[in-house]
């Protein structure tokens, strides 16, 4: 959790304690098609803390994955600055953005997107071999991701021999194995019965308590509530939502 309860919309309170890790200033993300200018995301400031739960509700199509995507270094504010860790990784080369999203972010999306033809234990690993992991040190810390998700015994099983909780839980280990500082999580129960999902969360909450800092989209005000923090997005823009229950 964070040490310091703060309003994750007052940028210039951000560093306070020394505890940013993602500052959005005046962030904003337009999309071309020819002529036609889309405004996915208005102009936009939030303060991420280490150790923060927020989540971000909204209608479809208000910018939430946007604001996602732009978060997880996917895609790039067209104005405005994003500072990660202190770093503005706004105008950063490809190589340099892509490694600084392998070294500091992990992602959980409502679509597990695992290799079908790989076991539990390669899926988790493959973070691990982008960032330059030798073989015996990637086996041992994607076996141990899966334990801390209580699937050890289901290793080597591909995703077409587990439930969609047991594959979300995959996808959840594949996303802590590389230790991120930041977990992005797109509607990570929406695809999951409840007592899946329950434990999905509580997983993701474990997470948080550790100093992981977390942003969870949803459109479920019980699963929001889980959060710290909730967020609303209307019209690509971002504001205070209500208080969590």
């Amino acid at each position: 959790m964070s040490p310091v309860p703060h309003d994750p919309l007052r940028v210039e309170d951000c560093d306070a304690g020394g505890e940013a890790l993602a500052l959005l200033e005046g962030a904003a993300r337009t999309y071309r098609s020819g002529a036609v200018a889309v405004e996915a995301l208005q102009p936009v400031n939030l303060c991420v803390r280490r150790g923060d739960f927020l989540a971000v509700m909204g209608p479809s199509g208000s910018g939430k994955s946007t604001l996602l995507h732009v978060l997880g270094c996917l895609d790039r504010p067209t104005a405005g600055r994003y500072l990660l860790d202190g770093r503005d990784v706004s105008a950063l080369a490809d190589r340099e953005l892509a490694a600084v999203r392998n070294a500091t972010i992990g992602f959980v999306f409502q679509r597990f997107h695992l290799l079908a033809d790989e076991s539990a234990v390669r899926n988790v690993a493959l973070p691990l071999l982008y960032a330059g992991v030798g073989r015996v040190e990637r086996a041992r810390r994607a076996a141990e991701a899966l334990e801390s998700v209580g699937l050890g015994p289901r290793m080597a099983h591909r995703p077409n021999q587990m439930s969609g909780g047991e594959q979300q839980r995959v996808a959840l280990a594949r996303a802590l194995v590389k230790r991120p500082r930041l977990l992005l999580a797109d509607e990570p129960t929406g695809n999951l019965d409840t007592v899946s999902g329950e434990r999905v969360l509580s997983l993701i909450q474990a997470e948080n308590a550790q100093g992981t800092a977390v942003i969870m989209i949803t459109h479920d005000p019980e699963v929001a509530a889980r959060a710290e923090t909730t967020l609303l997005m209307r019209d690509g823009r971002l504001m205070a939502g209500p208080r969590p229950v």
